[in-house]
């Protein structure tokens, strides 16, 4: 692979006065801009994005749509320190922020934490939600777990969905939504059908959507792969809201994700079935300054199976994972010397889980065990004047980890449990409404979660065995967060009608405690001499990690810019090495134009990363890694949005991604796709 040419410093140059995005579809952006997202991972009360004091992008369902994105993880390419694996995928999609592991983030829906973390790569390690029930995906970096409970050192990924009133048309009471697609990147057709209704205080909305793929175009060799491979993904969603008063409202929501894939030649096939099924709710109710009270409820049931028996007749499991979560907060408004926005409540989980192997036993890839996870938290976002906000924030979080096998004792597992405080506080100057700066220090606390103190494995393969032996002793990662920042939104700053939205922060996230496998260096032969290497999961030291983060955004007119760059650095402690496998910097560049007589949108999108020193070691266990260039990638799009008066709205869109068709490998050792072509048309009666 050849060096990339580009200046990535140029990027950072015009980068330098930018601003946190709201990926706002282009045709809609009068609508859009006018007070931007509403957003709640900063703070756990609703604030427009730009007023917010934290690393906060937002990503909307307009731009979704725009792309027409097959999953949550293809949706979040476009954000500075954000990088991922197999975005194409609704279920091995992991996700880092600033350089974390995948378990290092909290996930929510609607509100609620959802905790299937697992250290299998056969197994799913993502939340999952159809795209096209996401009205937008809200992704802050950086540690939070004072607000959202154990986990989420590196950052929160909340994601919020449609209600029958986000899909109506204005003035109607019911409505309809058909789509098509096709994806030729992994030549998967798609359909999705949704109905939706409000009448009185009775909000409905049910859906249907299929995905049906194949082989995949990687950008390895920008070839379709040879490999025979078949996917499917079926997502049912329903939602039912009714407000019976102006103050308040409850929610009842089921959901149901199906997914098959099967990939490989007949004797080296490997087969994924996952099934899940989530049921939420959630009840408002408000009265005067000091009730605002939201409760949220979910019952989640998820049954995975992976089955490699066609190459090894032990290589099958079959996962059975069950959770209870809820979680409650009020806010009241107290004026004592100032404004006091105070917000406290509670948080609790309890999973379970089991697998079995081919032979009906317990698979202790998965160990027979449960959990329990709870907090207490309060916050007071206290305005001391109209330029002054100072928000400490304080949670006491407790976690319990049990093992249920029969046989724990033969590797002595034990019941793991500790409790913490965690505090954190932010500082707010707002020289005036379309400026703020903001200095924030955050604490983070993860408790191990059950894979990593339980899981034991003895892997037979090719005259060598693997031995992963469990570590009960476990301590919880730390970490702390300082981010210093600045929010900038003016309005008809060049022109009568444009808007000018900027945001840039730089941040220091020390991480104790890290928690990895690895092998521990001793090494045995088995009476038929085979090898026998000895894993562990460890906590192996301290991570340090530094670097900056910008975006601007500027509508003209029809017209619309986006501008974001990244920078990060980490550093092992113990070492005083970079960690590799972390793209040091990436930028995307984004422009797009509506011509209204037409209803016509066409878009360019330039993403542009920074090459280095991959996680690819040169060879097992040389401690040294293979370096990766640099690479840019562009994507072009055109929608024309044509109306029947009275009846139908129709999208007609077509894009090219990776049109240059480059091929490249990201620094995690994931591929992207090669050059590939998108069309689909959505239909709203």
């Amino acid at each position: 692979m050849k060096p990339q040419s580009f200046s990535l410093l140029s990027v950072a140059v015009l980068a330098a006065i930018t601003s946190t995005s709201t990926f706002a579809q282009i045709s809609q952006a009068s609508e859009t801009i006018s007070t931007g997202p509403v957003v709640v991972t900063a703070s756990r009360t609703e604030k427009v994005l730009n007023e917010v004091p934290s690393s906060v992008v937002v990503v909307t369902g307009s731009q979704l749509e725009q792309e027409n994105q097959r999953t949550l993880g293809d949706s979040l390419l476009d954000i500075p320190n954000v990088m991922l694996e197999a975005p194409e995928s609704p279920v091995f999609t992991r996700i880092s922020i600033r350089g974390s592991d995948s378990d290092q983030i909290s996930y929510l829906i609607d509100g609620v934490r959802q905790d299937k973390y697992t250290m299998s790569g056969n197994r799913p390690a993502f939340m999952f939600v159809d795209p096209e029930m996401i009205k937008q995906v809200e992704v802050r970096r950086g540690g939070g777990s004072s607000l959202y409970g154990n986990g989420g050192i590196g950052g929160t990924i909340a994601v919020t969905t449609k209600t029958a009133g986000d899909l109506l048309k204005s003035g109607r009471d019911f409505g309809a939504r058909l789509k098509l697609g096709y994806n030729d990147d992994a030549r998967e057709f798609g359909q999705s059908a949704w109905l939706f209704g409000r009448k009185g205080p009775v909000d409905a909305v049910i859906g249907f959507s299929h995905r049906d793929g194949g082989k995949i175009i990687s950008s390895s060799n920008g070839r379709r792969s040879k490999t025979p491979r078949d996917s499917k993904y079926d997502a049912f969603t329903s939602k039912f809201t009714i407000t019976p008063t102006d103050n308040s409202l409850v929610s009842l929501g089921y959901n149901y994700d199906d997914t098959k894939l099967d990939q490989g030649s007949s004797d080296d096939e490997t087969k994924y079935r996952l099934k899940q099924h989530r049921l939420t709710g959630r009840w408002e109710y408000s009265y005067g300054d000091y009730v605002d009270l939201v409760v949220n409820m979910q019952y989640t049931k998820l049954d995975n199976k992976f089955d490699g028996t066609s190459y090894n007749p032990e290589a099958y499991f079959k996962d059975d994972y069950e959770s209870y979560s809820i979680n409650a907060q009020n806010t009241s408004i107290v004026y004592l010397g100032g404004i006091h926005t105070l917000t406290y409540g509670f948080d609790a989980s309890s999973n379970r889980q089991k697998a079995t192997d081919i032979h009906g036993k317990l698979d202790r890839s998965r160990p027979k065990s449960k959990g329990y996870d709870a907090g207490l938290f309060i916050q007071d976002e206290y305005a001391i004047n109209d330029y002054v906000t100072i928000t400490p924030v304080l949670r006491w979080s407790y976690y319990d980890r049990n093992p249920t096998g029969d046989s724990d004792s033969k590797f002595g597992l034990t019941t793991r449990n500790d409790n913490k405080f965690t505090p954190g506080i932010t500082l707010t100057l707002a020289p005036s409404k379309a400026l703020s700066f903001y200095a924030s220090v955050q604490s983070g606390y993860r408790p191990p979660f059950l894979d990593e103190l339980y899981t034991s494995i003895e892997y037979p393969e090719w005259g060598m065995y693997s031995v992963v032996l469990p570590n009960p002793n476990l301590k919880p990662e730390e970490s702390i967060n300082v981010e210093l920042g600045v929010n900038g939104d003016y309005k008809s700053l060049f022109g009568e009608s444009d808007r000018f939205v900027f945001h840039a922060n730089v941040f220091r996230d020390r991480v104790k405690n890290l928690i990895n496998a690895g092998a521990t260096g001793d090494m045995d032969f088995s009476p038929d001499g085979d090898m026998i290497l000895y894993y562990s999961i460890k906590n192996v030291g301290k991570a340090l990690k530094t670097g900056f983060e910008a975006s601007l955004d500027y509508y003209p007119g029809n017209a619309d810019f986006h501008l974001s760059y990244g920078y990060l650095h980490a550093e092992d402690k113990n070492t005083g090495k970079k960690i590799p496998g972390l793209t040091p910097m990436q930028a995307t560049l984004r422009a797009g134009y509506t011509y209204k007589p037409w209803d016509l949108n066409g878009w360019y999108r330039l993403r542009l990363y920074k090459g280095g020193e991959s996680n690819i070691e040169t060879s097992w266990g040389s401690g040294e890694y293979k370096k990766f260039s640099g690479f840019a990638t562009h994507a072009v799009g055109l929608t024309w949005r044509p109306h029947l008066k009275d009846r139908a709205d129709f999208a007609l869109t077509f894009s090219i991604d990776n049109v240059m068709n480059k091929k490249y490998r990201y620094l995690n050792g994931g591929y992207g796709v090669g050059r590939s072509y998108r069309a689909w048309l959505t239909a709203n009666f």
